[in-house]
């Protein structure tokens, strides 16, 4: 571990500085923690900053932050098809992660740097001067956002936890580190699933429930609730996953209305939205991945994330969603001098000034976990709760559902929905599913229709684009549970911790 936590200390340092002026700089890597932890109000700007830290550092311009890894998620689904052109080509090809770099890297990196700045944060915030109130606040957002980080690794680093529960996944720490910590073994699935949601119900107890958070990228209870729904989905405990989503819709089960989702999916202020982080003109670096998916306005460049030409076909025609599905051009491009269209999806949008918000938790994520756990644990209204969000979205309701009948609508239904947010794989292998993708012809053209610059009606036969890799980088099929799924442990993880794989040697 000694790679990733080299001037770790420092690290944290800087992201106590990026929103601290008032703090003398020290020339050392050594920081005293007793300075950056004085005050509550210190150790708050250390868990702002840890925040932009995570969701704002590149390493290149497809990678920017956290929010790489949802882009990742997408480009190796079923649904996206990807303009080769620009920015995660290797993801929707499957070698990007196998390859351990790029997106790879920047996930170790940052997932166990802001673990190790929490961990700071839970260590010492008991000794900050301040309200008992605002110490539980501090120490319950720091158990969310670890608990948060090493869900993320439960479900990135290995396979569905009841395919093996015991499979070896990552390293968990709960003390803070430096380049001179001796690194810990991998622990199993099982372990880092429990870690995940032991730190997230720590979060509950801690967090008060009146704080009122003044940004949604702030972790409340209600965040807390939605990743607890999240994580125990994941982990296959369908009362837990039940109960808290439960308890989150009892607080709020607003469904964004047509207009609200055709608005471009850019704006933290949207009631749906639970948690997301804002962008401003000043810290505006996350929102770059919005040149991957607006494939609809001239503010993109890259128009990378458009939809298999069949993803259309899934949706009824009532559906306001499929209204916001077609075939086009390049934005901004003369279709007569243009060889292809594609399956355009006008659901992320800039907004003025080239920027946007991330979205990272919705509403509708909480109804459709709700209606799965509901439909594992062969309730009744596993279905009623499916058709609410489909009824929210203009779509025909489904009727006599039940079994896996009603698992595969639910799970149909979260593609629909959640396009373009950062589940696909998440979810095929949660599911010990397979990536499904289905060639579709170049022949016959598309009659593509367009209104020219002297608002004269135009047609122009264009080439429709779809799918374009079908096989893993061996030449084999697309397959369940396969190694090209997973992210991998870095070589340089490996080459300094050697005690990394100690616990697999003794099985």
């Amino acid at each position: 571990m000694k790679n990733v936590y080299k001037n770790s200390l420092l690290a944290l340092f800087t992201a106590f500085l990026v929103v601290s002026c008032e703090l003398e700089t020290n020339p050392t890597t050594a920081v005293d923690a007793a300075e950056v932890f004085k005050t509550t109000q210190d150790a708050d700007k250390v868990l702002i900053g840890s925040w932009s830290y995570l969701m704002e550092t590149f390493n290149s311009y497809a990678n920017p932050g956290y929010g790489a890894m949802l882009r990742a998620n997408d480009a190796m689904g079923s649904d996206v098809v990807l303009n080769t052109r620009y920015g995660f080509s290797t993801h929707y090809a499957f070698s990007a992660l196998y390859a351990k770099g790029g997106t790879n890297s920047l996930s170790w990196v940052l997932a166990y740097k802001t673990i190790n700045n929490m961990n700071a944060v839970i260590k010492n915030i008991d000794q900050a001067q301040g309200s008992e109130t605002e110490k539980n606040r501090i120490k319950g957002q720091a158990f969310g956002l670890r608990g948060f980080m090493y869900l993320h690794l439960a479900s990135s680093y290995a396979f569905a936890i009841d395919k093996d529960p015991q499979a070896i996944a990552v390293p968990i720490y709960t003390e803070p580190s430096d380049e001179n910590t001796i690194g810990r073994p991998a622990a199993t699935v099982s372990q880092v699933y429990t870690q995940s949601i032991a730190d997230l119900e720590q979060a509950l107890v801690l967090i008060p429930e009146n704080y009122q958070r003044n940004s949604k990228y702030k972790i409340d209870t209600q965040v807390v609730l939605g990743l607890l729904s999240r994580a125990t989905l994941y982990a296959r405990d369908w009362q837990k996953a039940k109960t808290y989503s439960d308890r989150l819709l009892a607080k709020d089960h607003y469904l964004m209305n047509e207009s609200e989702y055709k608005a471009g999916f850019n704006d933290i202020q949207n009631r749906e939205w639970i948690w997301g982080h804002p962008q401003t003109t000043a810290q505006s670096d996350a929102s770059y991945q919005f040149h991957f998916l607006d494939t609809t306005t001239e503010e993109s460049y890259y128009y990378s994330f458009n939809a298999d030409p069949y993803f259309r076909t899934l949706f009824d025609d009532s559906d306001y969603r499929k209204k916001i599905i077609n075939w086009a051009t390049d934005p901004g491009k003369d279709p007569q001098k243009e060889a292809f269209v594609w399956m355009r999806v006008a659901k992320f949008k800039f907004k003025t000034g080239a920027i946007a918000d991330i979205v990272l938790m919705r509403t509708a994520e909480m109804y459709l976990i709700n209606a799965e756990a509901k439909a594992r644990l062969n309730e009744g209204d596993a279905l009623d709760v499916l058709n609410q969000l489909k009824t929210a979205r203009g779509a025909v309701n489904a009727q006599g559902l039940s079994g896996q009948a009603l698992l595969e609508a639910i799970w149909l239904e979260r593609r629909k929905e959640l396009f373009g947010e950062g589940f696909s794989l998440t979810d095929i292998v949660r599911n010990q599913q397979t990536v499904v993708r289905k060639e579709y012809p170049q022949s016959p053209k598309i009659d593509y229709s367009y209104t020219d610059a002297a608002g004269n009606s135009q047609t122009v036969a264009l080439t429709p684009q779809g799918h374009r890799v079908f096989v893993f980088p061996d030449q084999t099929a697309f397959v369940p549970n396969s190694k090209y799924y997973l992210y991998r442990i870095p070589n340089s993880e490996e080459l300094e911790n050697s005690d990394l794989y100690s616990e697999m040697a003794k099985k």
